[in-house]
């Protein structure tokens, strides 16, 4: 058989003439390309080990220099902190030099007991000078704290001062040595970059060649066959029935050109009935695709209506969802003016939180935040109308009836309060725990489908609903305001504190609203009160 590369093909039909299965010369082929797959992936990981150890030198050195550069500033930093103690009196200072020497002693232990046998002779230098930095110091403390400043800025300039410099003259020794161990690292690391970069290229190109080879000298060996059974097949396609195939391989190919030969003949023969059979082919071939036709609509439009309800059901309370999924929506969710209860719910302190918190951290909090809350919500029967941000508004005693609608309101605000402590033992606002202001109020508001045909809610509007967001904005951190009409119907449930009269925008009159204490019998609420 003739290949594109006419130079491989002897080796292409010395390999189709293989008496051996298809299979088995498929896996000999792979086989050899793994081995050079392997090889250059071992390479590879050989060159990533040793760079990595060296990177982790590297890192090593780095830390050491960070460390002797912090000795170094604690040197300095001691030593201001001296000066202004003798300059001004103020004891902070001294304090604060007292601190900085506990730090050098400790880089000191650290980058010791870590050291190269290099770095090992500075050592006994420094710790020598250390001993004669802290003897000046002393002798500078006895008059300073007796109150001789003069004395002990005379003995801080003559003694203390000019050891501090040795100080960091034998730091910076350290210094200097492990930079230049980072540096030759570096330049290590550049040699062994080049090197393995040269050798994991040529690996690579030569496992490219020798699998592009593998991979020709197969495919041709197999695509040669079947192009000559695909010629043949062609032929048959288009009723000629006269040639045989015959194909130079001697393996599942050569059996593959016998039966293909054998189907011809079987073709030719069957040729007449098929012709007669094909128009009743056809017409059940009609019936069977409308049938399709009819299951692909019928299964399409179920799983529509689970997409429908599954997508409800993470925006909307249970009762709403089973309202419009049961074909009751035109009764159950129809535009009125009920009484109802409306509770606003928000979080304080959460714009200072958000503007220093990560995004990804923001939002991980809000989702276990409002998660906490959705249940609840949903614990009561409320019907979830939307987040804001950080809060929520909920209402009771819609699309199903509550004659206890106020009850379940208080109940789920005084549950919102402890879940709100337990998701603050986990997240802290500002610095400061998890609290909530909640506004709740009973009255008349319209309730209903609003938008457009693209986008409906299901939300109510009113004055009521307005005084619900005015209270919340009153209620301090960890506090429940209810409106008079609210109190009136929880009474025997909650016991209550006035807050009111109140100045509310958007309504003329002060309203009278109320702080719920807690629940008859029951442990007190503890707002944290601002100031």
């Amino acid at each position: 058989m003739k290949t594109p590369i006419p130079i491989l093909d002897p080796i292409v039909n010395h390999v189709a003439g293989w008496p051996t299965s298809l299979h088995k010369k498929m896996l000999i082929g792979f086989l050899l390309i793994v081995v050079l797959l392997l090889g250059t992936a071992v390479l590879g990981i050989l060159l990533m080990q040793r760079a990595s150890a060296q990177a982790h030198r590297i890192a090593d050195l780095t830390d050491r220099v960070i460390r002797a550069g912090r000795m170094e500033y604690a040197i300095t930093a001691s030593m201001h902190f001296r000066a202004m103690h003798l300059l001004t009196g103020d004891t902070s200072n001294d304090q604060k030099l007292v601190a900085a020497r506990q730090s050098f002693g400790t880089f000191l232990g650290t980058m010791e007991a870590t050291a190269p046998s290099d770095e090992r002779p500075v050592f006994p230098k420094i710790h020598e000078a250390n001993l004669r930095f802290a003897l000046s110091g002393q002798r500078v403390d006895g008059p300073a704290h007796s109150g001789q400043w003069g004395s002990a800025m005379e003995i801080h300039l003559k003694e203390e001062h000019p050891i501090s410099h040795e100080l960091e003259a034998l730091v910076r020794d350290l210094i200097k040595i492990s930079g230049a161990h980072r540096d030759q690292s570096l330049a290590s690391i550049n040699r062994d970059n080049r090197t393995g970069t040269w050798l994991l290229g040529g690996a690579s190109l030569a496992s490219i060649v020798l699998s592009f080879l593998f991979g020709y000298v197969l495919s041709w060996s197999t695509l040669g066959a079947v192009l000559r059974l695909d010629d043949h097949m062609g032929r048959v396609s288009r009723g000629e029935f006269r040639e045989e195939v015959s194909v130079p391989n001697r393996d599942e190919f050569r059996e593959l050109a016998a039966k293909a030969n054998e189907m011809m003949h079987s073709l030719a023969r069957a040729r007449s009935e098929l012709m007669e059979q094909h128009e009743a082919v056809k017409a059940h071939a009609r019936v069977v695709d409308e049938i399709n036709r009819d299951l692909e609509t019928r299964v399409s439009a179920q799983v529509e209506e689970i997409e429908r309800t599954r997508r409800l059901s993470s925006y909307l309370a249970p009762q709403v969802v089973r309202a419009i999924t049961s074909g009751q929506s035109t009764i159950a969710m129809a535009n009125a003016r009920k009484q109802l209860t409306m509770v606003f719910a928000d979080i304080r302190g959460f714009t200072a939180f958000s503007d220093v918190a990560e995004p990804e951290e923001v939002i991980t909090f809000l989702n276990a935040y409002l998660s906490k809350m959705t249940d609840l919500v949903f614990k009561y029967e409320g019907t979830l109308d939307k987040f804001l941000g950080d809060g929520m508004l909920v209402f009771f005693n819609d699309p199903v009836p509550q004659p206890d609608h106020a009850k379940r309101a208080v109940q789920m605000a005084i549950d919102m309060q402890e879940s709100a402590r337990d998701v603050g033992r986990e997240w802290y606002v500002n610095n400061s725990p998890l609290w909530i202001g909640i506004g709740i109020s009973t009255g008349y508001v319209t309730v209903g489908s609003i938008g457009s045909e693209h986008r409906m809610e299901y939300t109510v509007v009113g004055t009521q609903v307005n005084l619900a967001s005015r209270l919340v904005n009153v209620a301090e951190p960890g506090q429940i305001i209810i409106s008079q009409r609210t109190c009136e119907l929880v009474r025997d449930l909650v016991d209550v504190t006035e807050v009111g009269p109140l100045a509310v925008k958007g309504i003329q009159r002060p309203v009278q609203a109320y702080n719920v204490v807690g629940v008859k019998g029951g442990p007190r609420l503890t707002p944290v009160t601002s100031g």
